[in-house]
Parts: C-alpha cells; structure tokens; sequence
C-alpha cells in the first residue's frame, strides 16, 4: 500500500555506516520477488522486495548518513509500545471471550466457571492482563513526557517482552477452557492465539529484548527497571 520504502543499508559498503534511505516503490529496478503467507490473518502482508542497480539521489536519505541505527532504534521504541498494546487488546479480547464461556458451558448440572480449575485459569488472566496494562499506559505516559532516549528504550524492550509473553500465556488458557471448540477457526481465540504469535518474533524477538534489557542493567544497574 506504501508509495516508499525506507531501506536500512551501508553507506558506501561501510558498516560503520548504516544509513535509511528513501526509496519509490515505483521506480526502476525495484520488484516485489514473492510474498510469503504466514501464520497470522493481518490484512497486510510482508512481501520480499528486490533492488537492481537502484539509485536514489543524496536528497533521498533519511537523517545524516551513518544515523540508520539511531533512527532505527527511535522506530523501535514505538513499534514495540504498538505491539504490547495490540497483544494487550487480544489478551482481553479472548478473556472476555472466556470469561462469558465460562459461564454458558455447562457440566455436571453447573457452568464450569464453579470448577476452581477454571477459576483460576480466569483469575490468573485477569492478574496477567491489569499488570500489563498498568506497564503499557507507564510506558506511554513516560514517552509522551521526554524522558531519556536511552532509558525510553529499555522501558520499550521490556513492555514489548512482557505484554507479548503474557498474551501467549492469556490465550492458551483462553483455548483450553474453550476445550475443543478453541481449536476451531470458527472461534475467536483460535484466530486471537495465531495472530499474537507473531508478536513474540517481530520488531526484535523475545530473546533480542533480553539482549536490550541485560546490557542496559550491565551498564546503568537494575535502577534502570526498578527505580521508576
């Protein structure tokens, strides 16, 4: 749907110098190879691109050259806010979706709800998604106030992993108290739990947010998560 693409390569070869580059999807030498289909239903998809002897005046870079990765890193502060909110939305999704199953389904003579085991399965959704969005509003809020770019971005890394790891946990509950109709792609949860999976993967997977958020407490200390 983009008239453009924003492609993150080395000026001049030089890996010292990761530049963005603006590029017209239009142009001559610019071709889409395939476009993979994948496990998730998002009305958008994530086609392979190819570049042939493409060329973009200087006018067409984005920021100063060799700033790619600071740019990059700015973009993935409020990509992955966006992706904990998404993931946080789904969450509450399938336990609202559960949570009315819950009391419909009946067995022996009693909605299942009265099961403990079920119960609980609700109960520890519920813990799950307030904390997370307790996170996610934080997060926003310390953005929308200025606070320090570096700091900004670990507190970015660890919503992204928290609200993503919780909405896997969420909806696999959320599927095992629909039972089998869960497993139904008739079923909200059954789209909801494909659709979150993606999101422990993309913008950084959950193990590079470990990377992010081990080095900044190496070199600021734990004060930089628990101090706030």
């Amino acid at each position: 749907m983009a008239d453009y693409i924003i492609v993150h390569a080395n000026a001049d070869g030089d890996p010292d110098k990761p530049t963005l580059f603006l590029v017209d999807k239009s142009q001559h030498g610019v071709r889409i190879a395939r476009e993979p289909k994948f496990t998730n239903t998002y009305v958008f998809g994530h086609p392979e691109f190819v570049f042939e002897d493409v060329e973009v005046p200087e006018t067409r870079v984005l920021g100063p050259v060799g700033g790619g990765l600071e740019l990059t890193k700015d973009w993935f502060v409020e990509a992955r806010l966006q992706i904990a909110a998404n993931t946080l939305g789904a969450a509450i999704r399938a336990l609202e979706l559960a949570d009315a199953w819950a009391s419909e389904r009946r067995q022996f003579g009693r909605p299942i709800r009265d099961f403990q085991s079920i119960e609980f399965m609700l109960a520890d959704m519920a813990v799950e998604i307030i904390a997370a969005k307790s996170l996610v509003y934080r997060v926003a809020w310390e953005i929308d106030s200025g606070a320090d770019r570096k700091r900004v971005h670990a507190h970015a890394s660890a919503i992204k992993l928290q609200a993503s790891e919780m909405a896997g946990r969420v909806l696999d509950k959320a599927v095992q108290i629909f039972g089998g109709r869960g497993y139904m792609r008739e079923n909200a949860v059954e789209r909801l739990n494909r659709d979150v999976r993606v999101d422990r993967i993309w913008e950084g997977t959950s193990e590079i947010q470990r990377v992010v958020i081990g080095g900044q407490m190496r070199k600021r200390g734990p004060e930089v998560f628990c101090g706030w």
